[in-house]
């Protein structure tokens, strides 16, 4: 990186803290299903004391139905500071970090240049919907997604580097029990364990270092499915149906269920093609300007995603590509599209660690090939986006209104 980039890098980070410093005194910890899951954790209890936004309630008592991975891990900070003190946010920001760092090591693995790391860093960290997640990682939707997204890079780093199964496995397992289609990586992850420089051994032992990978994933599938037992009496069930849902999400489900085709082309749309999109809700239709709810699509808030069909062909994107393609298709059958998100789907940040492959390779050909100012365009644009989207609204509505009263 060189010592501009380091400003930047720097001046953003700056930027990211900044974002996060008002969230984060606004919201008490116990606002978090996932610190109210980590203290009944403490406490000898599945259930929790008091019910909280998507909780579901089941014969009088309140479950967090979400994967319990994220409860487990600031479970250690829940216990030494209490829930109120407890900022899932401030931990969202330090898990943001190391989530830089090994994206950094895994662009080294991937042959990039030092000079060249800073743009697809920049892109992952900023032009995705990764800046929204820590910055709202006070509910426990967010949350989720920024510890699903660590271990998934971690198991990708593990992968690509050391290429022990066993630790792989962990990592996935890991991600899986924070958001369960992060399992559909296991293909992805395989093939690069089998085709490891490091692990070249004789076929029986790359085949022992496979079964190493699968043991925590089978070990982590089997405690969720006691765990789902144990709380509503079937290993199949994850509580989700129990959810309070009103408005049009409700009525969603009660006539097509949580899973049906009569969502797909609605989630497709704002998927793939709905664009950055600004509503002025005042009645005179000149202020009150507020970000689309449902989001804007992949490819109109991050387009420099298309670098990533330009990678080579070979089998490691191919299985990047099978992975990324079976989660966005389980998700598009699914009853909302990860509504409430601005200028992003946050439901892609399931699978975004696996885009960073062929996108890096992409990138790589195309500076490579003396592109690399259209696709720097992209990025900044993009990070420009989300900065409009997470940063400005509010003092843009301010200046509106005053802007008004001058006429």
């Amino acid at each position: 990186m060189t010592r501009k980039q380091l400003l930047w890098t720097a001046l953003l980070g700056g930027l990211i803290l900044l974002s996060t410093w008002a969230p984060m005194a606004e919201h008490p910890g116990a606002d978090n299903l996932y610190v109210r899951q980590a203290d009944a954790f403490l406490h000898g209890h599945l259930d929790i004391a008091e019910y909280g936004w998507d909780a579901s309630v089941v014969d009088g008592k309140i479950y967090v139905s979400f994967p319990p991975a994220p409860a487990l891990l600031i479970a250690p900070v829940v216990a030494v500071l209490g829930p109120q003190a407890t900022d899932t946010i401030a931990v969202a920001l330090l898990l943001f970090a190391l989530t830089m760092i090994m994206v950094w090591r895994i662009l080294a693995q991937l042959g990039m240049r030092p000079d060249q790391r800073f743009w697809p860093l920049l892109a992952f960290g900023m032009g995705t919907p990764l800046w929204q997640a820590v910055q709202w990682s006070s509910g426990v939707w967010y949350f989720a997604h920024v510890v699903a997204v660590f271990c998934l890079v971690l198991a990708i780093h593990e992968a690509l580097g050391q290429g022990r199964g066993w630790l792989c496995g962990v990592f996935l397992a890991g991600a899986m029990l924070s958001r369960q289609f992060t399992l559909l990586a296991a293909p992805f992850l395989i093939l690069l364990l089998w085709q490891n420089r490091r692990r070249r051994d004789a076929t029986r032992t790359r085949l022992l270092n496979l079964a190493a990978f699968l043991l925590p994933l089978a070990l982590a599938g089997g405690g969720y499915l006691l765990f789902n037992a144990a709380r509503f009496g079937n290993p199949l069930d994850t509580g989700y149906g129990a959810m309070r849902l009103t408005g049009f999400l409700g009525e969603r489900v009660a006539k097509h269920g949580q899973f049906s085709p009569a969502y797909v082309f609605f989630n497709l749309i704002y998927l793939l093609l709905q664009g950055f999109h600004v509503v002025f809700t005042a009645p005179d239709r000149l202020s009150g300007m507020e970000m689309d709810p449902f989001g804007a699509s992949l490819l109109a808030g991050s387009p420099f995603v298309i670098a990533a069909l330009l990678a080579a062909r070979e089998r490691r994107i191919w299985a990047a590509w099978a992975s990324i393609l079976a989660m966005a298709g389980a998700t598009i059958f699914y009853y909302n599209n990860g509504w409430v998100q601005i200028n992003a789907q946050r439901f892609t940040l399931d699978f975004w660690p696996l885009l960073l492959i062929p996108l890096v390779l992409g990138l790589r050909r195309q500076f490579a090939a003396g592109q690399a100012r259209l696709w720097q365009g992209m990025i900044v644009y993009a990070v420009c986006l989300n900065l409009f989207a997470l940063l400005l609204i509010d003092p843009l509505n301010r200046l509106f209104l005053v802007w008004q009263a001058w006429f």
